[in-house]
């Protein structure tokens, strides 16, 4: 059978009770197989989706919030309605250590703009009994053609002090999230140097009660930055990190000398990096992708860590984060769109302002800055007047508007998600303006109404106290 083929099984009356008898049996808390670290669906469209199961050893975090993962097989039961009465079933897959025990189910052929449902089937051997999940669900897109109301979110920077963020997230009920990079920190506390310890690392934050519950029933799209790739500002070409050897924790392993630094090497690879991530998540093929949410709103997510130059090269027409196959298929895509709202969503920022002292996205002068202003100016001359961006990674929240070329061009970062984790908001630059900024945590929520044809963008609290909002109209 075709690895990702359907059979359909169509249950009624005495079927669909013996369903919701089997959930109620003490089947799971006898099983040696557990659904500890939640389910995750993802890379949603208005017919596509995919699902992420991941089997546990443990209901849930142990004493050192991990949740170990366990052999095993499961398969989805899905469809439109909340009873599943009637369902599709996928075939059995297995969870293998090499994978982190994660299955991805590439769901297809569903309904455009509707809540779909599905539950997990699991068991550690084939021939032991089958335990069957709660009910989870996430929505499709409209089609493509179709106005209608949608209504995301966005966060980025989290540590688990940002837990408690989720509560008023999971509150406003929205479509979908959006996370814009360094959703774990390998280099924070509990460091991860190896793909066992960055498997852990989600394993903490993503095994936390508030954001299994989030993603219940919210589907995701998630991008990678530098912390969850592989360390502060890296990028592909480096071996490893320069540290002062001092103030280096016990797993250091160090090669080369440069003045008072060292070359620590005991970090992940370029490859390891960017396997776990497509490991742990619901992900597409390639790492940028871009995503239809019916007429209203067209969203790019861009990747900003695999593809790009080596940070120490001299900025200049030939240094790029995006390369040139990523370059090409941003500018094709956008000038392709006749969605009401082009939102490009970046884990680092093209505007800003930032740090003086940063060096490792566009808008750097001793970074991308060639990069990041070329774009500007292409949108300019393309006359792309209905496209916003926004980006992860810094630490504040803000709403810039970039005046330089002479063209508007907005640009929204969240701030990270927790107020533990933010740092101060940096000078302006001559010819940006910046209409809100603040040394706050929290998340955004995005808003089409397509009664009005506007896009909303709003700044929560952790709390999800409203703090500043721009709507923007066609």
């Amino acid at each position: 059978m075709n690895r990702f083929k359907l059979t359909k099984f169509r249950y009624a009356g005495l079927a669909a009770a013996f369903s919701l008898l089997l959930a109620a049996t003490p089947l799971a808390a006898q099983s040696a197989v557990h659904l500890g670290s939640g389910v995750k669906a993802g890379e949603i469209t208005d017919t596509t989706a995919i699902v992420l199961v991941r089997l546990t050893a443990t209901p849930g975090q142990d004493a050192q919030h991990l949740i170990p993962g366990h052999t095993g097989q499961a398969r989805l039961r899905y469809g439109t309605e909340p009873s599943l009465s009637q369902f599709i079933m996928t075939p059995w897959e297995t969870a293998r250590a090499a994978d982190d025990h994660s299955i991805h189910f590439k769901l297809e052929k569903l309904q455009p703009g509707r809540r779909h449902y599905y539950r997990v089937d699991y068991r550690e051997h084939e021939k032991d009994p089958v335990v069957l999940s709660d009910v989870f669900s996430f929505v499709t897109a409209p089609a493509p053609g179709e106005r209608a109301a949608v209504m995301f979110h966005l966060t980025t920077c989290q540590d688990l002090r940002g837990e408690r963020t989720y509560v008023p997230m999971t509150a406003q009920r929205p479509d979908f999230c959006i996370s814009a990079g360094d959703t774990v920190y390998y280099d924070g506390q509990g460091l991860a140097r190896t793909v066992p310890q960055a498997w852990q690392a989600y394993q903490k934050m993503f095994g936390l009660p508030a954001m299994k519950d989030y993603y219940r029933h919210v589907g995701g799209y998630f991008m990678k930055d530098d912390h969850d790739y592989r360390f502060n500002d890296s990028d592909p070409h480096m071996v490893g990190k320069w540290v002062n050897p001092n103030k280096a924790d016990a797993g250091a392993k160090f090669t080369e000398k440069k003045g008072n630094q060292r070359l620590d090497v005991a970090w992940l690879t370029h490859e390891e990096g960017a396997r776990v991530f497509r490991q742990v998540f619901p992900m597409s093929e390639k790492p940028y992708r871009t995503f239809r949410w019916g007429k209203g709103v067209q969203i790019w997510m861009t990747e900003s860590r695999e593809f790009r130059s080596s940070n120490t090269m001299e900025d200049g027409p030939a240094k790029s984060i995006w390369g040139a196959e990523q370059k090409a298929w941003l500018m094709a895509t956008l000038l392709a769109s006749d969605a009401d709202h082009r939102v490009i969503i970046s884990p680092n920022p093209i505007v800003g302002p930032d740090r003086l002292m940063k060096g490792d996205n566009h808008a750097n002068l001793n970074g991308f800055w060639h990069e990041g202003q070329e774009f500007l100016d292409w949108l300019k001359e393309k006359k792309l007047n209905n496209v916003v961006l926004m980006c992860g990674d810094r630490h504040w929240q803000y709403h810039s508007v970039d005046r330089r070329n002479g063209r508007e061009t907005h640009e929204f970062s969240c701030g990270p998600t927790s107020d533990e984790h933010i740092q101060a908001v940096p000078p302006l630059y001559p010819g940006v303006d910046r209409p809100y900024s603040a040394s706050r945590g929290g998340f955004m929520s995005i808003r089409y109404r397509p009664e009005t044809r506007a896009l909303a963008f709003d700044f929560f609290s952790m709390a999800g106290e409203p703090l500043y909002q721009k709507i923007f109209t066609p």
